[in-house]
């Protein structure tokens, strides 16, 4: 095994064997060495080795579930969380997992919890974990998303986050960030009317279009979006 997986420090050489053990067939050596790999590397690319250890013919549905709850407890992700719920739902063993499993994403990775949380449809619960969350910890793209989720019940929420995250776009000075300012600007508009917020959301407009009035590209895009 030395010369095919190397001196068996790295989970690399462990998923080559694994690999080379499911192609000829050996479902159980591959399991086995897929686990003794997980017990014996660190990095990221132990989480190929979980895969493979999931995926092998005739993995045991329990033993596969005991894999995910190992994997998401080690580095938890909304990744090792979206793979454990996919393990336990055929068992009906989901309720049973699922708080932990939040516990442990809340604890680790604000981000991956609040994405779970609009996985599962738990939009309010997303809203507040976010809103706790620290600062820097979603990201724009993510903040979006959320306000997407959350603009059908509390459009004036998703409207301030629309503002705020165009704000934060625009302190970029380029074509790119103007058109992506006027997207989500857009989206505001959109918001602003079952928000009852359309007359603040233009006084909002007129000062954004003074602040930059030295960026003749933006208003030009503005213009172009419609953003008047």
């Amino acid at each position: 095994m030395k010369l095919l997986g190397g001196d068996l420090t790295t989970p690399y050489q462990f998923i080559r064997i694994a690999e080379a053990m499911r192609e000829l067939g050996l479902d159980d050596e591959a399991l086995a060495w897929a686990k003794r790999g997980i017990a014996q590397t660190s990095g990221w690319q132990v989480a190929q080795l979980y895969d493979l250890a999931c995926e092998v013919q005739g993995a045991e549905p329990l033993e596969v579930l005991a894999l995910r709850r190992a994997q998401h407890e080690r580095m938890p992700s909304s990744s090792t969380y979206r793979a454990l719920r996919t393990a336990a739902e055929p068992l009906d063993a989901w309720p049973l997992e699922q708080e932990a499993a939040r516990v442990t994403l809340q604890r680790a990775d604000p981000r991956g919890f609040v994405d779970a949380l609009l996985g599962d449809d738990e939009v309010e619960l997303a809203w507040i974990a976010a809103a706790a969350a620290p600062d820097d910890a979603l990201g724009p793209d993510l903040w979006l998303r959320l306000a997407e989720r959350r603009e059908c019940d509390r459009p004036a929420d998703a409207l301030a986050v629309y503002q705020r995250i165009a704000d934060e776009v625009l302190e970029q000075a380029d074509r790119r960030a103007y058109h992506s300012a006027a997207r989500i600007l857009q989206r505001a508009r959109a918001a602003a009317q079952p928000a009852g917020e359309l007359d603040a959301f233009a006084e909002y407009l007129t000062g954004l279009r003074e602040r930059y009035r030295r960026r003749p590209t933006l208003t030009a895009i503005l213009d172009k979006a419609g953003l008047r």
